[in-house]
């Protein structure tokens, strides 16, 4: 994802608002106003492990957000004995995850 920098007039609303005597954020919570947060674990039932991260996205789907789905899978292969005599083992480990931003930062690219 490239980095975008702010326009001078988006810079300076973000920092009028948050200068303000009551001041707000963009998305209109308070300062003091956090996101809600929700983890799930265990939701991939192959997996070994998994999580679903949800950052700030509320029940109403336009209100901004980020979604993680992470899952983990870890398989061990029994090689033998080696050639000196020690009996040996691969561990093969895969991670796959999704990220789901919220659709407006989709759009600014």
């Amino acid at each position: 994802m490239a980095f975008k920098a702010l326009s001078k007039s988006e810079k300076s609303y973000i920092q009028s608002s948050l200068q303000a005597k009551s001041p707000l954020r963009t998305d209109g919570r308070s300062l003091h106003q956090f996101r809600p947060i929700a983890l799930q674990t265990g939701v991939v039932p192959i997996a070994n492990g998994s999580a679903h991260l949800n950052l700030g996205r509320s029940s109403d789907e336009s209100l901004g957000g980020t979604e993680v789905l992470a899952a983990a899978k870890l398989e061990v292969e029994d090689i033998g004995v080696s050639c000196s005599g020690v009996e040996g083992g691969r561990v093969v480990c895969s991670v796959s995850w999704y990220v789901e931003p919220n659709p407006a930062y989709k759009e600014k690219g």
